[in-house]
């Protein structure tokens, strides 16, 4: 006896056994009951309203340069870089991070002058740091909580000489343990916060300059020069546990990076008060002329480079 072969229906939909003929394509309504296809349907359909909104691209004919900017003091390095991009219409980024909690020269870089993000991260830095002794904290700056507390200690021109003096040149430094540094993929702040012990390798980074500006107990003002890299933060718990005592840092200006002063920079507010015009006119042309420190932070007293009123 023959296989039963059942037949279909005349409303009943064909359905393909296996793979389907090559050209093979599913009319609309038609025998087969295949899907519409793409064509049919945006031909069917009726557009209501406006467009949906397509975001613009920036242009690679936008604005390119350095940008001096004087972050202040709770603004982060991505609030500086948001405005700067609103303003030129560019592609942006920044040239070295600022913690929330300090102030000062923050880099941005437009347009092209992104691809030496990398040369002006190699460029030295000059701090206004100030130094509060007493206390030390779990990110070593005012931000954390005290983890130790110690009496303040003598702080005669001598002895501190002493301190600073094994903090300057080419050191091996311990990082915080809330930093960026990642440790087996995953920053070390966010192992730090989640109550990890993180255990940071130390290190290598040069100290060119670390010269008292002002003392007035608890608090010690310092003038510090150094290569990328070097966490300010540190500089101040050594010298706290140099002494005998504890130390965190209270608070961190940004004077310099490479060529570019904070007193040439413009603050946010500013930036996006005066347009894209006034921005295009400050920015400077990403070389290597950008990465070459003026010499007199280096020689010059450290009173004299940073006067009254300069801190933000």
């Amino acid at each position: 006896m023959g296989a039963f072969r059942r037949r279909r229906r005349p409303d009943e939909h064909f359905r393909w056994r296996g793979p389907r003929p090559r050209g093979w394509r599913a009319r609309p309504g038609g025998a087969c009951g295949g899907a519409p296809t793409r064509a049919a349907d945006r031909a069917g359909r009726t557009q209501v309203g406006p467009r949906p909104h397509r975001r613009r691209r920036l242009s690679d004919t936008a604005p390119s340069g350095v940008l001096a900017i004087d972050k202040p003091e709770g603004w982060t390095s991505h609030d500086v870089v948001a405005v700067a991009r609103s303003v030129l219409r560019a592609r942006t980024g920044h040239g070295g991070t600022l913690d929330p909690a300090a102030s000062g020269l923050l880099p941005v870089l437009a347009g092209g002058a992104t691809k030496f993000a990398d040369r002006i991260h190699e460029a030295l830095k000059v701090y206004d740091a100030l130094v509060r002794f007493g206390t030390e904290t779990a990110t070593d700056d005012r931000e954390g909580a005290v983890t130790r507390a110690a009496s303040i200690p003598a702080l005669d021109e001598g002895t501190l000489e002493n301190a600073l003096a094994a903090l300057r040149g080419v050191i091996d430094q311990i990082p915080p343990q809330f930093a960026a540094l990642k440790v087996s993929g995953r920053p070390a702040y966010a192992r730090a916060r989640a109550g990890e012990t993180v255990d940071l390798a130390a290190r290598r980074v040069q100290v060119h300059r670390l010269d008292v500006i002002g003392c007035a107990a608890p608090d010690l003002r310092l003038l510090v020069v150094c290569s990328s890299g070097t966490y300010v933060r540190a500089i101040a718990r050594d010298l706290g546990r140099a002494l005998g005592s504890a130390a965190h840092l209270a608070a961190l200006r940004r004077l310099a990076v490479g060529a570019l002063e904070v007193r040439d920079a413009i603050r946010p507010d500013a930036l996006r008060a005066r347009g894209v015009d006034a921005a295009v006119a400050l920015l400077r042309p990403a070389d290597e002329r950008l990465l070459v420190l003026d010499p007199r932070f280096v020689e010059q007293p450290a009173a004299t480079i940073v006067g009254a009123g300069e801190r933000a």
